[in-house]
């Protein structure tokens, strides 16, 4: 059936980074993946979902805005400050700051931005708008605080269609996505639609010199020395814990280092869906560290 792009409009959400009182504009493919399971497994359809995900032309990006368009992850150590009209160094630094801290934009301005030619204020603005955070303070005698994403923009996943896959999604909707779930956070609207024929011309299409990574993902054993070469990239630790039925506990999971979405590498990986489960678990405890890539 292809790549199709799905359409996912919150109304609020809690995405959080290992913490209460913060959340997130976005999330990994690692957080989506383990949902869908949850959701094949009360739909007696897992091993199915499994089997599926397995095969090498399954795949899942991070979740990222759409606003009109797609939008990319900054490709990492690619922009540079060509422009020479700034009247003061001040000024040149102010834009090389804010460039720094742009985290998505809009895939029509990808070589713009990687060439230089970029209106960076512009780019900022428009990241500074896609959501809104807020801590709510829950009171009574154990208080805390929870914060909220509140979108202003739809966010967008990537996947290798099928049935099976658009009926767990269609089910998710109503589940929701991320913390708090049982307080209502999370649930979203779903609409899949094409990608267009220029978006489309770009995935996982390895004639492009450099490939923009769009899955927080790993390289198998055997694929990492090869994708190292020239690559620019940042790692982020995943962690966590899962509960055992049998022992009645939270177990910590094994630690997993996976390369950023945003990461730019010459040589593209497919990577694998890894099994972070404790020792001696009960079943896999499934992380998604498949790469998909977007050629420029």
């Amino acid at each position: 059936m292809g790549f199709k792009c799905y359409k996912l409009t919150f109304q609020n959400a809690h995405f959080g980074d290992g913490y209460l009182n913060t959340s997130k504009g976005s999330f990994p493919a690692s957080l989506l993946f383990s949902a869908l399971c949850l959701e094949a497994l009360k739909n007696d359809c897992l091993d199915e979902f499994i089997a599926e995900a397995q095969q090498d032309d399954f795949f899942v990006s991070d979740a990222f805005p759409y606003v009109d368009e797609p939008y990319l992850p900054k490709p990492i150590g690619l922009y540079q400050n060509k422009r020479l009209d700034f009247d003061t160094l001040a000024e040149d630094q102010r834009i090389s700051k804010k460039a720094s801290e742009l985290t998505v934009l809009p895939y029509s301005q990808l070589m713009s931005f990687v060439e230089g030619d970029a209106t960076i204020d512009d780019l900022y603005s428009d990241q500074v708008g896609l959501y809104d955070l807020e801590v709510l303070t829950k009171k009574g005698a154990d208080p805390y605080e929870v914060a909220l994403t509140r979108f202003n923009s739809s966010l967008y996943i990537i996947a290798q269609a099928s049935e099976l896959f658009d009926q767990l999604m269609t089910s998710l909707q109503y589940s929701g996505l991320g913390g708090k779930r049982s307080s209502g956070y999370g649930a979203f609207s779903l609409e899949i639609a094409e990608l267009n024929t220029d978006f489309l011309s770009h995935l996982n299409k390895f004639e492009y010199q450099r490939q923009l990574l769009l899955t927080t993902s790993l390289p198998k054993n055997n694929e990492l020395t090869k994708s190292l070469l020239g690559a620019q990239y940042k790692l982020e630790k995943t962690s966590g814990f899962t509960y055992s039925e049998t022992a009645g506990v939270l177990l910590r999971k094994n630690d997993l280092y996976k390369f950023s979405a945003g990461s730019v590498f010459l040589n593209p990986y497919l990577g694998s869906i890894v099994d972070v489960s404790p020792a001696n678990y009960a079943h896999p405890v499934y992380n998604f560290a498949k790469g998909l890539f977007y050629g420029f």
